[in-house]
């Protein structure tokens, strides 16, 4: 497989730390290709346009998708919809569309409700891939280096041909692996993976702040006396309030029911620790990690 882009022309709408690292990590090719970018904070689409990032720069979502060969939509769940309905009397006939969100079941079901017939062509996407940070200053053009990208059919005609682009776009942008789910396994595995720790860091911050908040032990002061494990934990917890309110709320049911298992294996925990149960304790601690290297022994050679 060639480095060479399958698209000539491509509108990403919405620059910030997701659609500026992809556009960065194209136009870092030998033969990059157009790439037009919109966004409704123009300070941050003149810093796309100023990095080299895109090729020109509107507010408008409906002019930047004319002429366009693929269309990314890089924007929080919640504002995909109102998005679809602005871009679709522009769209050219032929054009693919794709998104990156995160949580896939609730826009699938608007779609196939109300804009099937508009975009008989779309596949959405979703890379493993992130920071804690957000915007054009935060995009890095190998964010997405040896990460997996999910593909998530919406149109149902045969998208074979479609399909095999996306994959090579994800490629050479730097994610190799791709795997096919419907969206509600998607989202059930990315409440797991991604939406729960997020959630468990959330709720470790809270409990930090809570216990400052409290001011009953004299010499409580955890900036200070974090260290590495901490620290590991809480990074994700500096993520954007806006964007993870809205895929927590946006996946909230299988969040829920990803909560349920969570809450179950602490309280196995809990009764070791009630019952002062040293050896079952360690036994079950032994027993988990060699399940989990047997998981990536397989994941690894598969």
């Amino acid at each position: 497989m060639t480095d060479s882009c399958p698209y000539r022309t491509i509108s990403i709408i919405g620059v910030g730390l997701m659609g500026a690292s992809l556009a960065g990590a194209l136009k870092a090719l030998p033969s990059p290709p157009v790439i037009r970018g919109s966004t409704p904070e123009k300070e941050e689409g003149e810093k796309a346009l100023g990095r080299g990032l895109i090729d020109s720069y509107t507010p408008s979502n409906r002019e930047v998708v004319s002429g366009a060969e693929l269309v990314v939509i890089a924007a929080p769940p919640s504002s995909i919809p109102k998005i679809w309905e602005e871009i679709g009397p522009g769209l050219p006939p032929g054009t693919l569309l794709t998104d990156l969100a995160s949580v896939k079941q609730n826009l699938h079901a608007i779609y196939l409700e109300r804009f099937s017939s508009v975009f008989p062509r779309y596949i959405s996407s979703h890379p493993m891939a992130g920071r804690e940070l957000t915007g054009v200053d935060a995009a890095r053009a190998d964010l997405f280096r040896d990460r997996l990208t999910f593909l998530i059919p919406f149109a149902s005609s045969p998208l074979g041909e479609d399909l095999e682009r996306l994959k090579k776009l994800w490629t050479i942008a730097g994610s190799p692996r791709q795997t096919v789910v419907e969206s509600r396994e998607h989202d059930r595995i990315l409440s797991l993976i991604s939406h729960l720790p997020h959630l468990l860091a959330f709720s470790l911050l809270e409990t930090l702040v809570r216990t400052t908040d409290k001011k009953t032990i004299p010499h409580w002061n955890w900036p200070s006396q974090k260290g590495g494990a901490l620290k590991d934990m809480l990074r994700i917890a500096w993520s954007g309030p806006d964007l993870w309110g809205d895929i927590l709320l946006q996946n909230r049911k299988e969040i829920l029911s990803s909560i349920e298992d969570f809450t179950s294996s602490m309280d196995v925990f809990k009764k070791f620790l009630v019952d002062e149960d040293r050896e079952g304790l360690i036994s079950c601690l032994k027993t988990l990690q060699a399940k989990a290297h047997e998981d990536m022994h397989h994941e690894r050679h598969s």
